[in-house]
């Protein structure tokens, strides 16, 4: 009696094995990451501030040379009252930056914001700035209603470049949450609640947050949160 040839060899067998150890500590990672605790955290609501005014603080680390972040009383804010508009300017800047005050510079955190893309006539896109160095060298999670994506992309002297791009669904002028578990391991983006980036990427290894915007895009920002 013949004997069967075992369905698949040794080296196969190996292979397979492989690629599910891979798959089993990358998520065992980022759910380690979800349940391990911080023990630190702030959070930034804007209700402390008068509406339509820029406070100092925000003021002092826009990109922006015209004051265009401003704090906005708006009857859809998830904490009311306030929230933080990116109001549409006549510049020519591509990107618009918002780091947030006092943002610890560190390698490990859990961030998390609430947006609303409000219009935009070239662009609708806001995002969360993770690992801000500068002006040239930063992430930015980004959420862009037009194209119903959601993108992982590294600004560089020369490019913004997007290496990590999924479908989504992004409905323009309604809340949406996102968040992003940052360690030296990677980043991993968020959006509602479903994890929908997993990059393994090892540049900028530390730095600020902060709130993005491209172009002419109008959109609200609320109880942005970091978590260390």
């Amino acid at each position: 009696m013949s004997s069967q040839k075992p369905r698949f060899s040794k080296k196969k067998r190996l292979a397979v094995f492989a690629v599910i150890t891979i798959i089993g500590v990358s998520f065992a990672y980022y759910n380690s990451q979800v349940n391990s605790g911080y023990h630190n955290a702030k959070m930034w609501n804007f209700d402390s501030y008068q509406n339509g005014t820029v406070p100092k603080e925000f003021a002092g680390l826009s990109t922006d040379q015209q004051s265009s972040w401003i704090i906005k009383s708006d009857s859809s804010a998830v904490s009311k009252p306030n929230v933080l508009e990116k109001i549409s300017t006549n510049g020519t800047d591509d990107y618009h930056l918002q780091i947030i005050p006092d943002s610890p510079s560190i390698d490990t955190e859990n961030v998390t914001m609430k947006f609303k893309i409000v219009s935009g006539e070239s662009a609708k896109s806001a995002g969360m700035i993770l690992r801000f160095i500068d002006q040239k060298h930063y992430f930015v999670l980004m959420a862009d209603s037009a194209q119903n994506r959601l993108s992982l992309c590294k600004n560089t002297p020369e490019f913004l470049i997007c290496n990590y791009d999924k479908p989504v669904t992004i409905a323009p002028g309604e809340w949406h949450t996102m968040e992003a578990l940052v360690s030296s391991q990677g980043i991993a983006g968020y959006l509602d609640g479903q994890l929908i980036i997993r990059a393994n990427d090892h540049n900028y290894l530390s730095g600020a947050d902060g709130m993005w915007t491209k172009k002419d895009t109008v959109a609200f920002f609320d109880d942005f949160k970091i978590e260390y």
